[in-house]
């Protein structure tokens, strides 16, 4: 396995991939160091299922490493060292990352998380974005109303004007700004790679219980949803998002109208029975 995960870094699917990505890469690569020694004809699918549920509690990771898996021994499997790849199909853990972060515990975060985690929250709450983006927003993306961004995942230009809540904390932020990033990994003053981001993440909710089950990209849900209970339309969410499918969205739209109706149904019952 080790001279396989050798070839493939000097290869063109390697080679031509972007710096960011590279680095991921090494940094879940980092997590082979007990499998180098393997034969790659002895690997079987019980093994990267075993490797897997090692990781159960942090399924990010442990989906990583499965991508990881397949991308290597595919590689193996174009060159003929193997006849099959053993990953293909494996199945990914349930990230949870579709669960919304309730205004409960939005505000817990806000409250109790350290200064360079909870300026995290407030910036993927009030754009929407995914924290891929969020940890690349630059001083000079934000004009002073609105900060632009690609999206790593879809290439997608996005203009996001910025809340009047979220200028204030920019304007506070930029006065002590160290980096040319806006969010700072603390122990560096540089800015955050995503795998760093990510532990760092994982670790400042699992410190609070009252945020168990609860993982990062669950704002992205709760930005969406907010955008759609304060009336926006399905498009109008995806101009700030960048969703490229509305369908998603428009579940946001049917459960916000369906708050609204619902309020406005116990609101007549209540005027009816004052009435009578």
């Amino acid at each position: 396995m080790g001279a396989i995960v050798e070839e493939y870094r000097r290869s063109p699917e390697y080679t031509k991939l972007a710096p960011s990505t590279k680095k991921d890469y090494l940094g879940v690569l980092g997590k082979f160091e007990e499998v180098l020694h393997v034969p790659i004809s002895d690997v079987r699918r019980r093994h990267i299922l075993g490797m897997r549920d090692s990781y159960a509690d942090r399924p990010g990771l442990a989906n990583s490493i499965i991508s990881m898996w397949s991308i290597l021994l595919k590689f193996a499997v174009d060159r003929e060292y193997v006849l099959a790849n053993p990953a293909a199909g494996v199945e990914r853990l349930q990230l949870g990352e579709w669960e919304r972060w309730p205004d409960r515990a939005v505000d817990f975060a806000l409250t109790h998380f350290k200064e360079p985690m909870r300026r995290a929250v407030v910036l993927a709450l009030y754009t929407g974005q995914r924290s891929s983006d969020l940890i690349k927003m630059r001083w000079d993306d934000y004009d002073g109303s609105a900060i632009q961004v690609t999206q790593k995942k879809t290439g997608t230009r996005l203009w996001v004007p910025c809340h009047a809540d979220l200028k204030v904390e920019l304007t506070e932020w930029k006065r002590n700004a160290t980096s040319v990033t806006i969010l700072v990994n603390p122990a560096s003053e540089q800015p955050w790679n995503r795998i760093g981001f990510s532990n760092a993440v994982r670790l400042a909710i699992k410190a609070h219980p009252e945020l168990k089950g609860y993982v990062f990209h669950g704002l992205r849900k709760a930005s969406a949803s907010l955008l759609a209970e304060a009336g926006c339309s399905a498009l109008e969410i995806a101009a700030i998002t960048g969703h490229m499918s509305l369908k998603n969205l428009e579940i946001y739209t049917r459960q916000a109208d369906q708050r609204q109706r619902a309020n406005a149904a116990i609101a007549k019952l209540e005027n009816y029975r004052r009435k009578t």
